[in-house]
């Protein structure tokens, strides 16, 4: 039922975006979780989460979102460059809703994705693999 609606009210690259992003967060959570169950502190568990689940996306954009972006030499520095940008928002965000707010982790993390995926989906289509429009 989901998959339905999603293909009757979202563009495929939205979709692709989603399907992407999605498996890419389910893999920043899951390197997360795994670190703070080793004991790690949570904002350096969410940071390396950030940073293993960007390494993945980058493939997963290119096949399911942005099918049409430019050369790897070209949109990869671009992802790279925005990948910081969104790695440090992660670490804001994070910080400030988990030690500010005082939000527990899991929440102050899925609030976090959120922003950082809105932001992401913007930066991707218009700096990182900016695709020739048809």
């Amino acid at each position: 039922m989901v998959v339905s609606v999603m293909n009757k009210f979202l563009p495929p690259q939205l979709q692709g975006f989603i399907a992407a992003g999605g498996l890419a967060t389910l893999f920043h959570w899951f390197v997360m979780a795994a670190l703070i169950g080793a004991g790690v502190e949570p904002i350096l568990a969410t940071a390396s989460g950030s940073v293993s689940g960007a390494a993945l996306n980058y493939g997963l954009q290119r096949r399911l979102a942005f099918r049409n972006a430019g050369p790897h030499n070209f949109t990869l520095w671009r992802y790279i460059g925005s990948c910081f940008f969104a790695w440090l928002c992660n670490l804001v965000f994070f910080f400030l809703l988990n030690n500010l707010l005082a939000l527990p982790v899991k929440l102050s993390q899925v609030v976090t994705t959120g922003l950082v995926a809105a932001l992401n989906y913007i930066v991707y289509q218009r700096l990182v693999f900016h695709e020739q429009t048809r």
